[in-house]
């Protein structure tokens, strides 16, 4: 991966934090002054070491840059370095319809003066730098295996539930039609007591009353209201407390399990 210097006025902050956050996503390291200089430091010790540290310095053009002795200056300190090393490092990079300065005339520059071709433009940019395409690759790589894995997690998924619904088919064809009826009538008005209600409602017996989730706690506020229910007396006769605690512990389990 490369070191690249983003040489730019202020004026063109927003291209060239579009820029760095692009070419970071593809893997290069970005020298650029708002993440690089601290409050205190020297300005041209920081920016000196920057250019001497990376591999390429790309000078973001446009009608107020070309005009900027800061530009100008790195550009001439990157130059200098570009004749010692024998290599290209500095990498022109056109945002306006401007011509090139003559201190870059001669060099090829990237075009990035139209917004509608800046990807066509970054890839272009991406090859001069080299390696981006491993990093895609290795991205590829990775969302494959990820869908693939949410893939396996669906179906897992799909075949717990389909576990579920069968147990709780189950459980209902082990109570009574009326019950059925009302634990179904239930489940469709509150749907978060249907794991409950399959399996821990139940009936008064010689009364034949359905104890539902939603009938016990209407039964229970009735009973706080009013001091007593006549559901309270027949769960004792028929001896069914416990049955009845059963479900409410089951309910509690369900709220404590509830993100807050």
């Amino acid at each position: 991966m490369s070191k690249i210097f983003l040489s730019h006025t202020n004026t063109d902050k927003p291209f060239v934090r579009k820029l760095a956050s692009d070419l970071r996503r593809f893997g290069h390291t970005v020298w650029i002054d708002e993440a690089e200089i601290n409050i205190g430091d020297s300005l041209i010790g920081k920016i000196r070491e920057g250019l001497d540290l990376v591999d390429y310095v790309a000078v973001v053009l446009s009608k107020a840059s070309i005009d900027s002795p800061w530009v100008q200056k790195e550009v001439e300190i990157a130059s200098n370095r570009e004749i010692e090393e024998k290599k290209v490092l500095v990498l022109p990079l056109i945002i306006e319809d401007i011509e090139l300065p003559g201190f870059l005339k001669g060099k090829f520059y990237g075009d990035f003066s139209k917004e509608s071709e800046y990807s066509e433009k970054l890839d272009v940019l991406l090859r001069s730098l080299g390696d981006s395409k491993s990093v895609i690759q290795e991205k590829s790589d990775v969302l494959t295996k990820l869908k693939a894995d949410l893939e396996e997690a669906k179906q897992v998924a799909e075949k717990h539930r389909k576990e579920i619904e069968k147990v709780n088919e189950y459980n209902l064809l082990n109570k009574s039609e009326k019950l059925r009826t009302r634990i179904l009538e239930e489940n469709e008005k509150h749907p978060k007591y249907a794991p409950i209600n399959t399996v821990y409602a139940f009936e008064l017996g010689d009364s034949d009353i359905p104890i539902t989730l939603g009938y016990l706690l209407w039964v229970i506020s009735k009973i706080q209201l009013q001091g007593s229910h006549q559901i309270e007396w027949l769960l004792e006769l028929e001896d069914k407390w416990n049955l009845a605690i059963k479900m409410l512990e089951a309910y509690s389990d369900m709220l404590n399990s509830e993100p807050n």
